[in-house]
């Protein structure tokens, strides 16, 4: 039997403990599992801890429907226009992972290209990884939101 407890992220440290203890009286047959992904909790922790170039990147990808384009992004941002944010993204990941937001293994939600033919060693664009458009998407509106609200 599968057994699927779904709490905030991250759980609420009564939620952890009862579980720890739970798993511990069941003994070795029992399994714990986490959600390894991203999730629209984990996306806004990240954007959060990133910058304002880093979101034009997320929304450019939000509006290309998980594509980048590098020629037409530095065209629209200028030559450097991928430095700030992946290296905040990588920046913000560790971070994240090292603060309990989620786990260290976690894939990136980007995924470079195969160098721009027009550029010496320029990516030509990003991927947002399969199924993260809809999560990244909802965690720009969630960011939005709190925006107005403060």
């Amino acid at each position: 039997m599968k057994i699927t407890i779904e709490c905030p992220d991250p759980a609420p440290p009564d939620i952890v403990a009862a579980v720890a203890d739970l798993m511990t009286r069941l003994g070795p047959p029992a399994a714990v599992t986490t959600d390894p992904g991203w999730t629209v909790d984990r996306a806004v922790k990240l954007l959060r801890d990133t910058n304002a170039r880093t979101l034009m990147l997320v929304e450019a990808a939000v509006e290309g429907k998980g594509w980048v384009d590098g020629p037409s992004f530095r065209e629209q941002w200028g030559e450097n226009a991928f430095r700030g944010p992946t290296q905040s993204l990588t920046k913000a990941i560790k971070r994240g992972a090292e603060q309990g937001h989620w786990p260290s293994d976690i894939a990136p939600p980007f995924t470079p290209t195969t160098p721009d033919k027009a550029g010496w060693s320029k990516t030509g664009g990003y991927y947002l990884g399969e199924g993260l458009v809809p999560v990244f998407a909802k965690a720009l509106k969630v960011l939005r939101e709190k925006e107005m609200t403060a």
